[in-house]
């Protein structure tokens, strides 16, 4: 039987309306959620075990405390008055935008090793992994790797991966002439790779948390050291496709290679085809035929038949 994980919102002001609309239109396959209005009755379905979850302002917080012996886990939308210190569950600042509290709330549920769910197979087939990768420098991969996922985003939903060195997308959180600069989001492939190593069995849910979102994206940022990246073994790659593959709605996810290694290599084995800028110069040239080489002598011939030429944005 599928176990999914059971969010309760008490709300008696209207306020959490919104959440809820949000989490019917992401139509997460991992949770079940459902707005309530009455105490009695969140009393009723906690007591019978069916609230993993709650999420109530901190205006409420004498009335849910009695309900923390049957919910493992309840979270408070504050104002702002109350240090997180000073509170024995944890605070998400109620005035952000939807998105943002919703990834705090799936990020400390992810977290917590006392609520479980049925990990299942969510597709019938597999999403299409795309990778972008150039074996010299300057080639213009991240730039083609975001233009290829604002292009089948319209189409199909598309997440871009950012597995570069370093973090290069603040343009991305730019907004127009004389509006405030959003703050590009720090976590991302380092607290990835870090439950990679963990095996912990929410990572599906985890990324949900780590998504980052513009207008024509939705990705996962670069590692915040670049030392994060080569910590990444294959068999964490390998478990990692699964996830994406399996246990998340991403019909297309596309890759921004930016290192190399035998953890790059398996990942480039498992695309259905490799992106690979026009090399311009004869030193490029030069190297686009080594690795070309390389990859036969690694019996990875089928990667190399996978390799398409593409201009440069």
């Amino acid at each position: 039987m599928v176990k999914k994980i059971r969010f309760a919102l008490y709300d008696k002001s209207g306020y959490m309306s919104r959440l809820i609309l949000y989490l019917c239109k992401k139509n997460y396959q991992m949770i079940e959620s459902r707005l309530f209005t009455s105490l009695e009755l969140l009393k009723d379905c906690a007591g019978k075990g069916e609230v993993d979850v709650l999420l109530a302002g901190e205006e409420v917080l004498e009335e849910v405390m009695e309900l923390e012996d049957v919910i493992p886990q309840i979270m408070l939308l504050s104002e702002g008055e109350m240090l997180r210190e000073e509170s024995k569950y944890p605070l998400v600042f109620k005035y952000q935008p939807v998105p943002d509290i919703i990834r705090e709330v799936l990020s400390e549920v992810a977290d917590n090793d006392n609520i479980y769910y049925t990990q299942q197979n969510y597709r019938k087939s597999t999403a299409e992994l795309i990778g972008v990768y150039a074996p010299f420098g300057g080639g213009g991969v991240t730039e083609t790797a975001l233009d290829l996922t604002k292009k089948t985003a319209k189409q199909r939903r598309t997440l871009y991966v950012n597995l570069e060195l370093f973090q290069g997308l603040d343009f991305l959180f730019t907004k127009e002439k004389g509006k405030e600069k959003a703050d590009m989001p720090c976590r991302g492939m380092s607290e990835v790779i870090f439950y990679l190593k963990q095996r912990k069995e929410k990572l599906a849910l985890k990324l949900e948390s780590l998504i980052f979102e513009t207008e024509e994206i939705e990705g996962i940022a670069t590692v915040e050291d670049y030392r994060d990246i080569y910590q990444m073994q294959t068999e964490d790659m390998q478990y990692f496709l699964n996830v994406l593959t399996n246990q998340t709605e991403y019909e297309k996810v596309i890759f921004d290679i930016g290192f190399f290694n035998e953890t790059a290599l398996y990942l480039m084995t498992q695309c259905e085809k490799i992106l690979m800028p026009q090399a311009v110069t004869r030193i490029q040239q030069s190297k686009e035929s080594a690795f070309r080489r390389l990859l036969l002598r690694e019996n990875c011939g089928q990667t190399e038949q996978n390799i398409q030429i593409v201009q440069s944005v």
